[in-house]
């Protein structure tokens, strides 16, 4: 949309509205009024932005009457929504049998579930990683077993 004047004018009638929102900084509200005093079209924009904004604020809000749809309730989503439930409730009652199976009897013996190796430095916590990864795999004849 073209604004007469151009884009000097363009830029007053946006501060102009932020000047109605109270969001204009002095800056812009210095130079919006050194344009205003030049620029009669300018000047009735923001006095009809003015005016325009008193009277919203001065207005009632309209009242809507609330609107509600009745959705009919399908067959298949009653059945669809009594099969999810029956699949959750077997899904329950199986994992507490599991579960009652597996805390009821505890290991006999201890398992080993980690080994932590202590190295110094990181480059001998890798050869300790490498060796024990060489020596789990056959290996050619001209590669050695121990990292160079």
């Amino acid at each position: 949309m073209e604004v007469p004047g151009g884009q000097l004018c363009a830029r007053a009638r946006f501060w102009a509205s932020l000047r109605v929102d109270g969001e204009l900084s002095e800056l812009e509200g210095a130079l919006l009024d050194a344009h205003l005093e030049r620029c009669e079209r300018c000047r009735a924009v923001t006095e009809g932005f003015g005016a325009a904004a008193t009277m919203l604020r001065a207005a009632q809000p309209a009242r809507i009457a609330p609107v509600s749809v009745a959705v009919p309730r399908s067959h298949r989503r009653l059945i669809g929504s009594i099969g999810v439930a029956v699949v959750l409730i077997v899904g329950v009652v199986a994992g507490t049998f599991i579960r009652g199976e597996v805390g009821s009897n505890p290991p006999s013996t201890p398992r080993a579930i980690a080994v932590v190796a202590a190295a110094d430095l990181p480059d001998e916590l890798r050869s300790l990683q490498r060796t024990r990864l060489l020596d789990t795999r056959k290996l050619p004849r001209h590669i050695s077993p121990e990292p160079v």
